[in-house]
Protein backbone atom coordinates (compact mmCIF):
# COMPACT_ATOMS: atom_id res chain seq x y z
CA UNK A 1 0.00 0.00 0.00
CA UNK A 2 1.33 3.42 -0.93
CA UNK A 3 1.94 6.06 1.75
CA UNK A 4 -0.89 8.22 0.40
CA UNK A 5 -3.36 5.31 0.36
CA UNK A 6 -2.42 4.40 3.93
CA UNK A 7 -2.79 8.01 5.07
CA UNK A 8 -6.24 8.34 3.48
CA UNK A 9 -7.36 5.06 5.06
CA UNK A 10 -6.08 6.17 8.48
CA UNK A 11 -7.96 9.47 8.32
CA UNK A 12 -11.17 7.76 7.19
CA UNK A 13 -11.03 5.20 10.04
CA UNK A 14 -10.20 7.86 12.62
CA UNK A 15 -13.05 10.15 11.57
CA UNK A 16 -15.50 7.22 11.48
CA UNK A 17 -14.63 5.74 14.90
CA UNK A 18 -14.35 9.03 16.78
CA UNK A 19 -17.51 10.35 15.14
CA UNK A 20 -19.54 7.26 16.10
CA UNK A 21 -18.26 7.38 19.67
CA UNK A 22 -19.07 11.09 19.86
CA UNK A 23 -22.66 10.51 18.72
CA UNK A 24 -23.07 7.58 21.13
CA UNK A 25 -21.92 9.48 24.20
CA UNK A 26 -23.97 12.51 23.19
CA UNK A 27 -27.03 10.26 23.34
CA UNK A 28 -25.97 9.30 26.88
CA UNK A 29 -25.90 12.93 28.00
CA UNK A 30 -22.14 13.40 27.80
CA UNK A 31 -20.38 16.04 25.67
CA UNK A 32 -19.61 14.80 22.19
CA UNK A 33 -15.93 15.68 22.58
CA UNK A 34 -15.65 13.12 25.40
CA UNK A 35 -16.85 10.40 23.03
CA UNK A 36 -14.35 11.52 20.42
CA UNK A 37 -11.59 11.35 23.02
CA UNK A 38 -12.65 7.81 23.91
CA UNK A 39 -12.79 6.93 20.21
CA UNK A 40 -9.16 7.94 19.87
CA UNK A 41 -8.23 5.70 22.79
CA UNK A 42 -10.14 2.79 21.20
CA UNK A 43 -7.83 3.05 18.20
CA UNK A 44 -4.75 2.80 20.39
CA UNK A 45 -2.84 -0.09 21.87
CA UNK A 46 -5.12 -0.46 24.87
CA UNK A 47 -8.31 -1.60 23.09
CA UNK A 48 -8.21 -2.34 19.35
CA UNK A 49 -4.44 -2.73 19.56
CA UNK A 50 -4.95 -5.41 22.20
CA UNK A 51 -7.91 -7.13 20.51
CA UNK A 52 -6.52 -6.99 16.95
CA UNK A 53 -2.80 -6.18 17.24
CA UNK A 54 -1.87 -7.20 13.69
CA UNK A 55 -4.64 -5.13 12.14
CA UNK A 56 -3.78 -2.03 14.15
CA UNK A 57 -0.06 -2.53 13.46
CA UNK A 58 -0.80 -2.53 9.73
CA UNK A 59 -3.14 0.44 9.98
CA UNK A 60 -0.83 2.56 12.18
CA UNK A 61 2.76 1.44 11.50
CA UNK A 62 5.40 3.45 13.39
CA UNK A 63 6.70 4.97 10.15
CA UNK A 64 3.33 6.68 9.55
CA UNK A 65 2.92 8.25 12.99
CA UNK A 66 5.07 11.29 12.22
CA UNK A 67 2.67 12.42 9.51
CA UNK A 68 -0.33 11.91 11.79
CA UNK A 69 1.39 13.91 14.52
CA UNK A 70 1.96 16.83 12.15
CA UNK A 71 -1.71 16.78 11.11
CA UNK A 72 -2.76 16.66 14.77
CA UNK A 73 -0.47 19.61 15.55
CA UNK A 74 -2.12 21.63 12.78
CA UNK A 75 -5.51 20.77 14.24
CA UNK A 76 -4.44 21.90 17.69
CA UNK A 77 -3.05 25.17 16.29
CA UNK A 78 -6.43 25.99 14.75
CA UNK A 79 -8.27 24.76 17.86
CA UNK A 80 -6.22 27.02 20.15
CA UNK A 81 -6.91 29.92 17.79
CA UNK A 82 -10.65 29.31 18.16
CA UNK A 83 -10.30 29.06 21.93
CA UNK A 84 -8.48 32.38 22.11
CA UNK A 85 -10.98 33.99 19.77
CA UNK A 86 -13.93 32.94 21.91
CA UNK A 87 -12.62 34.59 25.07
CA UNK A 88 -14.96 37.50 25.76
CA UNK A 89 -12.86 40.21 27.41
CA UNK A 90 -15.89 42.38 28.19
CA UNK A 91 -17.63 39.65 30.17
CA UNK A 92 -14.38 38.80 31.93
CA UNK A 93 -14.00 42.46 32.92
CA UNK A 94 -17.60 42.72 34.16
CA UNK A 95 -17.14 39.85 36.62
CA UNK A 96 -13.45 40.38 37.25
CA UNK A 97 -13.54 40.65 41.06
CA UNK A 98 -15.32 37.44 42.07
CA UNK A 99 -14.10 35.53 39.02
CA UNK A 100 -10.47 36.51 39.53
CA UNK A 101 -10.54 35.43 43.18
CA UNK A 102 -12.20 32.10 42.38
CA UNK A 103 -10.05 31.33 39.34
CA UNK A 104 -6.79 32.10 41.16
CA UNK A 105 -7.65 29.94 44.17
CA UNK A 106 -8.96 27.15 41.93
CA UNK A 107 -5.65 27.16 40.03
CA UNK A 108 -3.17 27.72 42.85
CA UNK A 109 -4.41 25.00 45.22
CA UNK A 110 -4.54 22.04 42.78
CA UNK A 111 -1.35 23.28 41.11
CA UNK A 112 0.46 23.29 44.45
CA UNK A 113 -0.96 19.85 45.30
CA UNK A 114 0.12 18.56 41.89
CA UNK A 115 3.64 19.88 42.38
CA UNK A 116 3.62 18.31 45.85
CA UNK A 117 2.82 14.80 44.67
CA UNK A 118 5.09 15.42 41.67
CA UNK A 119 8.06 15.65 44.04
CA UNK A 120 7.30 12.12 45.21
CA UNK A 121 6.42 10.79 41.73
CA UNK A 122 9.47 12.18 39.95
CA UNK A 123 11.81 9.24 40.45
CA UNK A 124 9.25 6.78 39.06
CA UNK A 125 7.53 8.76 36.30
CA UNK A 126 10.03 11.27 34.92
CA UNK A 127 10.85 11.17 31.23
CA UNK A 128 14.17 11.09 29.42
CA UNK A 129 14.35 14.70 28.25
CA UNK A 130 13.07 16.91 31.06
CA UNK A 131 14.36 18.12 34.41
CA UNK A 132 12.68 18.10 37.81
CA UNK A 133 11.31 21.66 37.52
CA UNK A 134 9.72 20.93 34.14
CA UNK A 135 8.22 17.71 35.47
CA UNK A 136 6.66 19.47 38.46
CA UNK A 137 5.22 22.25 36.31
CA UNK A 138 3.64 19.82 33.85
CA UNK A 139 2.10 17.70 36.62
CA UNK A 140 0.84 20.80 38.45
CA UNK A 141 -0.73 22.28 35.32
CA UNK A 142 -2.32 19.00 34.24
CA UNK A 143 -4.07 18.62 37.62
CA UNK A 144 -5.28 22.24 37.77
CA UNK A 145 -6.60 23.02 34.28
CA UNK A 146 -10.19 23.74 33.29
CA UNK A 147 -11.36 23.21 29.71
CA UNK A 148 -13.15 26.45 28.88
CA UNK A 149 -14.56 25.37 25.46
CA UNK A 150 -15.74 21.96 26.73
CA UNK A 151 -17.41 23.64 29.69
CA UNK A 152 -19.12 26.14 27.39
CA UNK A 153 -20.51 23.31 25.29
CA UNK A 154 -21.77 21.52 28.41
CA UNK A 155 -23.54 24.64 29.66
CA UNK A 156 -25.14 25.11 26.27
CA UNK A 157 -26.48 21.55 26.28
CA UNK A 158 -27.31 21.27 29.99
CA UNK A 159 -27.70 24.65 31.68
CA UNK A 160 -27.52 25.22 35.42
CA UNK A 161 -30.68 27.31 35.10
CA UNK A 162 -28.92 30.41 36.45
CA UNK A 163 -27.53 32.82 33.86
CA UNK A 164 -25.29 34.52 36.43
CA UNK A 165 -23.78 31.23 37.53
CA UNK A 166 -23.33 30.14 33.91
CA UNK A 167 -21.43 33.29 33.05
CA UNK A 168 -19.37 33.20 36.24
CA UNK A 169 -18.31 29.61 35.48
CA UNK A 170 -17.28 30.55 31.95
CA UNK A 171 -15.35 33.62 33.07
CA UNK A 172 -13.56 31.66 35.81
CA UNK A 173 -12.73 28.91 33.31
CA UNK A 174 -11.42 31.45 30.80
CA UNK A 175 -9.16 33.06 33.42
CA UNK A 176 -7.95 29.66 34.60
CA UNK A 177 -7.27 28.73 30.99
CA UNK A 178 -5.05 31.76 30.48
CA UNK A 179 -3.15 31.14 33.73
CA UNK A 180 -2.68 27.50 32.75
CA UNK A 181 -1.25 28.44 29.36
CA UNK A 182 1.15 30.90 30.98
CA UNK A 183 2.43 28.21 33.39
CA UNK A 184 2.68 25.76 30.50
CA UNK A 185 4.70 28.28 28.49
CA UNK A 186 7.09 28.64 31.42
CA UNK A 187 7.45 24.85 31.64
CA UNK A 188 8.29 24.57 27.95
CA UNK A 189 10.75 27.46 28.08
CA UNK A 190 12.53 25.93 31.09
CA UNK A 191 12.67 22.60 29.29
CA UNK A 192 14.16 24.18 26.14
CA UNK A 193 16.45 26.77 27.72
CA UNK A 194 19.47 24.44 28.12
CA UNK A 195 19.74 25.30 31.85
CA UNK A 196 20.78 28.90 31.10
CA UNK A 197 18.73 31.42 33.14
CA UNK A 198 19.66 34.21 30.71
CA UNK A 199 18.24 32.28 27.77
CA UNK A 200 15.07 31.63 29.76
CA UNK A 201 14.69 35.31 30.70
CA UNK A 202 15.30 36.36 27.10
CA UNK A 203 12.63 33.96 25.84
CA UNK A 204 10.16 35.20 28.44
CA UNK A 205 10.89 38.81 27.52
CA UNK A 206 10.46 38.14 23.80
CA UNK A 207 7.21 36.24 24.44
CA UNK A 208 5.81 39.10 26.54
CA UNK A 209 6.95 41.61 23.90
CA UNK A 210 5.28 39.59 21.15
CA UNK A 211 2.06 39.31 23.15
CA UNK A 212 2.05 43.05 23.84
CA UNK A 213 2.57 43.75 20.13
CA UNK A 214 -0.36 41.51 19.18
CA UNK A 215 -2.79 42.85 21.78
CA UNK A 216 -1.63 46.45 21.73
CA UNK A 217 -1.14 47.03 18.00
CA UNK A 218 -2.53 44.15 15.94
CA UNK A 219 -5.85 43.80 17.79
CA UNK A 220 -6.80 47.52 17.44
CA UNK A 221 -5.73 47.42 13.79
CA UNK A 222 -8.00 44.43 13.16
CA UNK A 223 -10.84 46.25 14.95
CA UNK A 224 -10.41 49.22 12.60
CA UNK A 225 -10.42 46.84 9.65
CA UNK A 226 -13.69 45.27 10.80
CA UNK A 227 -15.29 48.69 11.33
CA UNK A 228 -14.11 49.77 7.89
CA UNK A 229 -15.64 46.71 6.26
CA UNK A 230 -18.84 47.34 8.24
CA UNK A 231 -20.47 43.96 7.55
CA UNK A 232 -20.02 40.33 8.62
CA UNK A 233 -18.52 39.30 5.31
CA UNK A 234 -15.36 37.18 5.18
CA UNK A 235 -14.18 36.56 1.62
CA UNK A 236 -11.85 33.77 0.61
CA UNK A 237 -9.03 36.28 0.34
CA UNK A 238 -9.66 37.60 3.84
CA UNK A 239 -9.90 34.05 5.19
CA UNK A 240 -6.52 33.35 3.61
CA UNK A 241 -5.09 36.43 5.32
CA UNK A 242 -6.42 35.24 8.69
CA UNK A 243 -4.92 31.76 8.18
CA UNK A 244 -1.54 33.25 7.30
CA UNK A 245 -1.78 35.42 10.43
CA UNK A 246 -2.58 32.37 12.61
CA UNK A 247 0.24 30.28 11.17
CA UNK A 248 2.65 33.20 11.36
CA UNK A 249 1.95 33.75 15.07
CA UNK A 250 2.30 30.02 15.68
CA UNK A 251 5.62 30.04 13.83
CA UNK A 252 6.98 32.89 15.96
CA UNK A 253 6.25 31.22 19.30
CA UNK A 254 7.56 27.88 18.01
CA UNK A 255 10.82 29.59 17.08
CA UNK A 256 10.91 31.17 20.55
CA UNK A 257 11.02 27.66 21.97
CA UNK A 258 7.60 27.82 23.62
CA UNK A 259 5.19 26.07 21.27
CA UNK A 260 3.19 26.92 18.18
CA UNK A 261 -0.03 26.55 20.19
CA UNK A 262 0.69 29.68 22.21
CA UNK A 263 1.05 31.82 19.11
CA UNK A 264 -2.25 30.49 17.77
CA UNK A 265 -3.95 31.23 21.10
CA UNK A 266 -2.66 34.81 21.10
CA UNK A 267 -3.72 35.21 17.47
CA UNK A 268 -7.24 34.24 18.48
CA UNK A 269 -7.25 36.85 21.26
CA UNK A 270 -6.55 39.50 18.61
CA UNK A 271 -9.80 38.88 16.70
CA UNK A 272 -12.25 41.72 17.53
CA UNK A 273 -15.80 40.83 18.57
CA UNK A 274 -17.41 43.32 16.17
CA UNK A 275 -20.12 42.85 13.53
CA UNK A 276 -20.13 39.09 14.37
CA UNK A 277 -16.90 38.54 12.43
CA UNK A 278 -15.63 36.19 15.10
CA UNK A 279 -18.79 34.09 14.79
CA UNK A 280 -18.50 33.80 11.02
CA UNK A 281 -14.82 33.00 11.30
CA UNK A 282 -15.68 30.35 13.90
CA UNK A 283 -18.35 28.86 11.63
CA UNK A 284 -15.84 28.77 8.78
CA UNK A 285 -12.92 27.13 10.58
CA UNK A 286 -14.62 25.12 13.32
CA UNK A 287 -16.21 22.33 11.19
CA UNK A 288 -12.87 21.42 9.60
CA UNK A 289 -11.15 21.38 12.97
CA UNK A 290 -13.78 19.41 14.89
CA UNK A 291 -14.67 16.84 12.21
CA UNK A 292 -11.30 16.21 10.56
CA UNK A 293 -8.30 17.51 12.50
CA UNK A 294 -9.15 17.05 16.20
CA UNK A 295 -10.01 13.34 15.73
CA UNK A 296 -6.46 12.84 14.46
CA UNK A 297 -5.16 14.40 17.68
CA UNK A 298 -7.38 12.05 19.71
CA UNK A 299 -6.08 9.07 17.73
CA UNK A 300 -2.44 10.08 18.28
CA UNK A 301 -3.21 10.42 22.00
CA UNK A 302 -4.85 6.99 22.02
CA UNK A 303 -1.87 5.40 20.27
CA UNK A 304 0.39 6.61 23.10
CA UNK A 305 -2.06 5.53 25.83
CA UNK A 306 -1.45 2.07 27.26
CA UNK A 307 -3.83 0.88 29.97
CA UNK A 308 -1.54 -2.06 30.71
CA UNK A 309 0.92 0.50 32.13
CA UNK A 310 -1.46 0.65 35.11
CA UNK A 311 -1.03 -3.06 35.79
CA UNK A 312 1.41 -2.66 38.65
CA UNK A 313 -0.03 -2.08 42.12
CA UNK A 314 2.11 1.02 42.74
CA UNK A 315 1.16 2.58 39.38
CA UNK A 316 -2.52 1.95 40.01
CA UNK A 317 -2.14 3.52 43.44
CA UNK A 318 -0.56 6.63 41.94
CA UNK A 319 -3.42 6.82 39.45
CA UNK A 320 -5.95 6.84 42.30
CA UNK A 321 -3.89 9.43 44.19
CA UNK A 322 -3.64 11.67 41.13
CA UNK A 323 -7.37 11.39 40.47
CA UNK A 324 -8.22 12.16 44.11
CA UNK A 325 -5.87 15.16 44.19
CA UNK A 326 -7.26 16.47 40.89
CA UNK A 327 -10.89 16.26 42.03
CA UNK A 328 -10.46 17.32 45.65
CA UNK A 329 -8.05 20.12 44.77
CA UNK A 330 -10.20 21.63 42.04
CA UNK A 331 -13.66 21.12 43.51
CA UNK A 332 -12.61 21.93 47.07
CA UNK A 333 -10.66 25.09 46.25
CA UNK A 334 -13.37 26.41 43.93
CA UNK A 335 -16.04 25.72 46.54
CA UNK A 336 -14.05 27.51 49.24
CA UNK A 337 -13.36 30.58 47.06
CA UNK A 338 -16.97 30.74 45.88
CA UNK A 339 -18.31 30.60 49.44
CA UNK A 340 -15.90 33.36 50.45
CA UNK A 341 -17.24 35.39 47.51
CA UNK A 342 -20.80 35.10 48.84
CA UNK A 343 -22.22 32.32 46.64
CA UNK A 344 -24.77 29.90 48.14
CA UNK A 345 -23.57 26.45 49.14
CA UNK A 346 -25.21 24.60 46.25
CA UNK A 347 -24.01 27.09 43.65
CA UNK A 348 -20.49 26.94 45.09
CA UNK A 349 -20.44 23.15 44.90
CA UNK A 350 -21.82 23.18 41.38
CA UNK A 351 -19.21 25.72 40.31
CA UNK A 352 -16.55 23.43 41.75
CA UNK A 353 -17.66 20.51 39.60
CA UNK A 354 -17.93 22.75 36.55
CA UNK A 355 -14.36 23.96 37.06
CA UNK A 356 -13.28 20.31 37.43
CA UNK A 357 -13.94 19.81 33.70
CA UNK A 358 -10.54 19.21 32.09
CA UNK A 359 -11.27 17.67 28.71
CA UNK A 360 -9.24 18.52 25.66
CA UNK A 361 -7.06 21.16 27.34
CA UNK A 362 -5.59 18.56 29.68
CA UNK A 363 -4.88 16.24 26.75
CA UNK A 364 -2.92 19.05 25.13
CA UNK A 365 -0.89 19.51 28.32
CA UNK A 366 -0.01 15.83 28.73
CA UNK A 367 0.84 15.45 25.04
CA UNK A 368 3.21 18.40 25.25
CA UNK A 369 4.73 16.90 28.39
CA UNK A 370 5.30 13.57 26.63
CA UNK A 371 6.76 15.26 23.55
CA UNK A 372 9.12 17.29 25.76
CA UNK A 373 10.32 14.12 27.45
CA UNK A 374 9.22 15.43 30.86
CA UNK A 375 7.01 12.41 31.71
CA UNK A 376 7.04 8.74 30.76
CA UNK A 377 4.23 6.77 29.13
CA UNK A 378 2.94 5.47 32.47
CA UNK A 379 2.25 8.95 33.81
CA UNK A 380 0.92 9.94 30.40
CA UNK A 381 -1.71 7.19 30.66
CA UNK A 382 -2.53 8.19 34.24
CA UNK A 383 -3.10 11.84 33.33
CA UNK A 384 -5.13 10.97 30.22
CA UNK A 385 -7.47 8.88 32.36
CA UNK A 386 -7.72 11.69 34.92
CA UNK A 387 -8.75 14.07 32.13
CA UNK A 388 -11.40 11.65 30.84
CA UNK A 389 -12.88 10.84 34.26
CA UNK A 390 -13.05 14.42 35.53
CA UNK A 391 -14.70 15.53 32.28
CA UNK A 392 -17.23 12.68 32.45
CA UNK A 393 -18.11 13.66 36.04
CA UNK A 394 -19.48 17.09 35.14
CA UNK A 395 -22.74 16.13 33.45
CA UNK A 396 -23.84 13.62 36.15
CA UNK A 397 -22.95 16.21 38.80
CA UNK A 398 -25.43 18.63 37.25
CA UNK A 399 -28.11 15.95 37.53
CA UNK A 400 -27.25 14.90 41.07
CA UNK A 401 -27.33 18.46 42.36
CA UNK A 402 -30.80 18.81 40.80
CA UNK A 403 -30.36 22.36 39.59
CA UNK A 404 -33.70 23.59 38.29
CA UNK A 405 -34.19 26.44 35.86
CA UNK A 406 -35.61 29.55 37.40
CA UNK A 407 -38.97 30.60 35.95
CA UNK A 408 -38.70 33.17 33.21
CA UNK A 409 -34.88 32.98 33.00
CA UNK A 410 -33.36 32.20 29.65
CA UNK A 411 -29.78 31.00 29.63
CA UNK A 412 -27.73 32.49 26.81
CA UNK A 413 -25.80 30.04 24.71
CA UNK A 414 -22.08 30.38 25.33
CA UNK A 415 -20.17 31.09 22.15
CA UNK A 416 -17.20 28.80 22.60
CA UNK A 417 -17.50 25.58 20.60
CA UNK A 418 -15.76 22.26 20.70
CA UNK A 419 -17.56 19.79 18.55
Amino acid sequence: MSALALFLLQIAVIVLITGLCGVLLAQLGQPRVLGEMLGGILLGRSVFGYAAPHLIAQLFPPSSLHTLMLVSELGMVLYLFLEGMNLDFEKVWQQRQAALRISIVSMVVPFALGCGIGLIMYSKFHGTGGNRATFLLFVGVSLSTTAFPVLARMLRDRSTGDTTLNMLALVCAAMADVMGWVLLAVALMINNSATSPWVLLLKMFLLVLFGAFLLGIVRPALARLVRWRGAPNISQLLLGVFLVFILGCAFVTERLGVHALFGAFMAGMCIPRLHHWHRQLDRTIHPLVSVLLLPVFFAVTGIHTEFRDLGGRSVLLWFLVSLAVAIAGKVGSTYYAARKSGLPQRDSLLLGFLMNTRGLVDLVVVNLALQAGAINTQLFTILVLVALITTAMTSPSLKLLKIREKPGVQTPAPEARVS
